[in-house]
């Protein structure tokens, strides 16, 4: 009999605990989930890297004697185009400066390589170090850009967008 007690109360216990493991579980379905991190928030700190990836090929590009050495800087500009793009959807487009001066360095990179491997010419690496150097003030204002509520600080903004206009038309007078 005492056998029968001892099991009948190892399986109350056990139900005991099945039914308290599935309250806990309905309870964290129900509750809000603090603990995610803000999408926005991680893609504009991708596109801040993708820039700064971008900023140091442009400091090495300058060095670049031939058009075959620009295809890093041509990848890293490609890049940097395509996560602000992204960021720019997520933020909206009125929000955020779409910067279409990458996707102006891309085109002359791709431009200057269309005829194959050559030197660069004097002209095109002084464009590459002008675009380096306003392209530095640039990301200045990039790594300011949102706030840490995750909004857009539209001062940082109207620099990044004066700065890339200039980019932009330095890009379109090659």
């Amino acid at each position: 009999m005492k056998r029968r007690g001892f099991r009948d109360l190892l399986f109350l216990g056990l139900m005991v605990v099945l039914v308290g493991l599935l309250v806990i579980q309905g309870y964290r379905m129900l509750r809000p989930q603090t603990e995610h991190a803000d999408a926005g928030r991680m893609l504009y700190e991708v596109s801040l890297f993708q820039m700064q990836v971008l900023n140091t090929s442009l400091l090495d590009a300058a060095d670049s004697g031939d058009t075959n050495g620009l295809n890093a800087l041509k990848l890293a500009a490609y890049s940097a185009a395509f996560t602000h793009d992204r960021l720019a959807n997520a933020l909206g487009r009125n929000n955020l400066y779409a910067f279409p001066a990458l996707g102006g360095l891309v085109d002359a990179i791709t431009s200057w390589q269309i005829g194959g491997n050559r030197p660069l010419r004097e002209e095109e690496k002084e464009l590459l170090r002008e675009y380096g150097g306003l392209f530095s003030g640039a990301l200045q204002s990039y790594q300011q850009l949102l706030s840490e509520s995750g909004h857009v600080i539209s001062s940082k903004n109207d620099e990044l967008k004066k700065t890339g206009k200039q980019l932009a038309e330095l890009v379109k007078g090659k």
